[in-house]
């Protein structure tokens, strides 16, 4: 039934192309395309023809502007001027909203003009685009909003950084790229992403800001339920790692208050779970708990806590009877969330 649909539809739109005006030739990307638009065709050279289209441009008369750009790069793909002109066309379409057909202009100037002046601008123009569709520009089929798509704004600043490697935008755009990962909560391969950077571009100005950010990544993990509980430990690792390298970064203070929230919370957890150990009588897997209550965040009150503990367990745990107590397998408590079953067997 679908393809039946699909087949009619094509029957229509095929039948429809004889009743269209001539000058209207079908191109991938751009659609129907009026080409007796704009005075390439006729100008006499592509001196002329830039000369035109920057008349439209001057009075903004954008589709005849556009027209005649294009049409200047097709009859004239090696004259000096068809690298403006290429460009130009990105610049008008990024101006009539079409920003991701604007990007596939400018991709075709820094491919096919790699030597021209207006390379590097392509380059700074495709950077701000892919940085408007990361911040939610919407994705569009036939000019309809269909919502953002951060995988679509990740092949922009992959696309970005393969055409040049090195360059001016390529730390930031794969450090967006990281970013662009936090939001579709991939926080794996947004850590991958910022790794790159120390990796890569190990001495440019955003690595602090990579290192920070693996940190922080790692920290939403934890509180997301698809993610273990390493998660935690991974990102007081990174801050404290980000502590060392980067002393006298001003966000000291912020990875240091995480850390603190992250200790604070993996205590909270081992406490809950020595709790609920000891009630069910595991004397040793409560044992075990307290103690890591202490190790993770000795000077505080948890700790103070689990250290009483630990000394009233103590002679239980040392005792044969004591190692013999088994959890009551008719009980059918719940454990606390983050509890490891394997160490109360």
């Amino acid at each position: 039934m679908r393809f039946l649909r699909i087949l009619i539809f094509l029957m229509i739109l095929i039948s429809s192309v004889q009743f269209l005006p001539a000058p209207l030739v079908w191109r991938s990307g751009e659609g129907w395309v009026d080409e007796s638009s704009g005075t390439a065709a006729s100008a006499s050279s592509s001196r002329e023809a830039l000369d035109h289209a920057k008349a439209f441009e001057a009075k903004q008369e954008w589709d005849s502007a556009f027209a005649s750009y294009r049409n200047l790069v097709r009859k004239w793909p090696l004259s000096f001027f068809a690298a403006e002109a290429q460009y130009k066309t990105g610049w008008i379409l990024s101006k009539k909203g079409k920003f991701n057909e604007a990007f596939k202009a400018y991709q075709k100037m820094i491919e096919k003009y790699p030597s021209s002046t207006f390379f590097e601008q392509s380059l700074e123009q495709q950077y701000q685009i892919a940085n408007l569709f990361l911040a939610g520009e919407p994705q569009r089929l036939f000019g309809v909003p269909m919502g953002a798509s951060m995988d679509k704004t990740v092949e922009m600043y992959e696309q970005l950084i393969k055409n040049a490697p090195y360059g001016k935008y390529a730390a930031e755009a794969q450090f967006k790229i990281g970013l662009a990962r936090e939001k579709q909560k991939k926080f794996t391969d947004a850590v991958k992403a910022y790794n790159i950077i120390l990796d890569k571009y190990p001495g440019h100005d955003i690595v602090d800001d990579a290192q920070y950010q693996i940190g922080y990544a790692w920290m939403m993990a934890s509180s997301d339920a698809e993610y273990d509980q390493s998660a935690a430990e991974k990102s007081v690792e990174a801050f404290q790692d980000f502590l060392v390298r980067y002393p006298n970064s001003e966000k000291v203070a912020a990875a240091q208050d995480n850390i603190d929230g992250l200790r604070g919370k993996q205590t909270r957890g081992s406490l809950n779970i020595a709790s609920f150990y000891e009630k069910n009588e595991n004397w040793k897997a409560a044992f075990i708990y307290y103690n890591e209550v202490i190790r993770q965040n000795p000077n505080t009150e948890m700790a103070e806590i689990a250290k009483k503990k630990v000394e009233m367990l103590r002679p239980l745990v040392d005792s044969e009877t004591a190692k013999s107590v088994p959890v009551n397998p008719d009980k059918k408590e719940s454990l606390p969330v983050g509890a490891t079953p394997s160490v109360a067997q």
